[in-house]
């Protein structure tokens, strides 16, 4: 079965000949405009964030700000609570693991009924992330990256551009292989499993750390496999990018994997003819 989610597609990635950054620079000769391109881990924070004071700079002192999609938070939830109820995942989901679903589900800002498949495992990721992985501090206000870089630039005036809406994400993440509830289920229970018995951190926790670290292998040289939820995604936004950072410094926060190997973002600006370089110490 193909991968449902490309979020942990990342986890098998070589971490050998690593960047030490998540943050680059982007210039071109002739364009005195300064932009930025970063690559979020989702899942993170914003503690993590706010010790990256050379982020934050770079993101206030830009005109324009482009993210994933910056219509997320309470009005993601309002577009996914609109839907109408389903309880098949009462009928699909042995007693034991429904029990723990819907506990763990009490606090969810949107109900298990109004989730797809594809979206209640992608949730469950979150979660885990969140309470097996440290990416989240009890004292965070905020535990999403991405979420929480909107809401900085919102307050410093820098204009926001959103690369999808929320209708089309969904259907990103809804169009996979094989994501209904028979193909799906196992998984499900799998990740079920792994939030209540706390288990294989060491293993699905790997990309948190070395993310924290900013010890991260965009392997530049690397074939990409083609992938809806990646490759597909980042060709669609690449001429949005473009088009911000010829006409005013910009910044772009977008998925860490949308940066890698020869079909990331990174690789395809180097092709247009700007130089993308890292910023190390960004505590700084």
């Amino acid at each position: 079965m193909k991968k449902i989610f490309l979020l942990f597609l990342i986890l098998s990635l070589n971490l050998s000949f690593a960047q030490n950054t998540i943050l680059w620079t982007i210039k071109k000769e002739g364009n005195p405009n300064v932009s930025y391109l970063l690559g979020t881990y989702h899942q993170m924070g914003n503690s993590y964030i706010d010790s990256l004071k050379t982020l934050i700079r770079s993101l206030k002192s830009s005109k324009v700000a482009i993210f994933e999609n910056i219509d997320t938070g309470e009005n993601l939830a309002k577009y996914l609570n609109a839907r109408e109820e389903n309880f098949t995942y009462k009928q699909k989901l042995d007693k034991n693991h429904l029990k723990f679903l819907e506990e763990i589900a009490q606090k969810w800002t949107v109900p298990i009924s109004k989730l797809s498949p594809p979206e209640l495992l992608l949730k469950l990721q979150q979660t885990y992330l969140e309470t097996q992985c440290g990416t989240v501090k009890n004292s965070d206000t905020f535990k999403s990256f991405d979420n929480y870089l909107i809401k900085t630039a919102k307050q410093n005036s820098v204009e926001l551009v959103g690369l999808e809406s929320n209708d089309l994400m969904t259907s990103y993440i809804n169009q996979q292989d094989r994501t209904d509830w028979k193909d799906i289920k196992k998984h499900i229970n799998l990740w079920l499993d792994n939030i209540k018995m706390k288990r294989d951190t060491d293993i699905h926790c790997r990309m948190a750390e070395s993310y924290k670290k900013q010890n991260l292998d965009y392997q530049l040289d690397s074939e990409c496999a083609e992938s809806l939820m990646i490759s597909s995604r980042s060709a669609v936004w690449l001429p949005i990018i473009e088009k911000n950072i010829a006409e005013k410094n910009s910044f772009i926060a977008v998925g860490y994997a949308h940066l890698t190997g020869k079909c990331g973002l990174i690789s395809k600006l180097k092709l247009a003819g700007y130089k993308v370089e890292p910023i190390y110490n960004l505590e700084e």
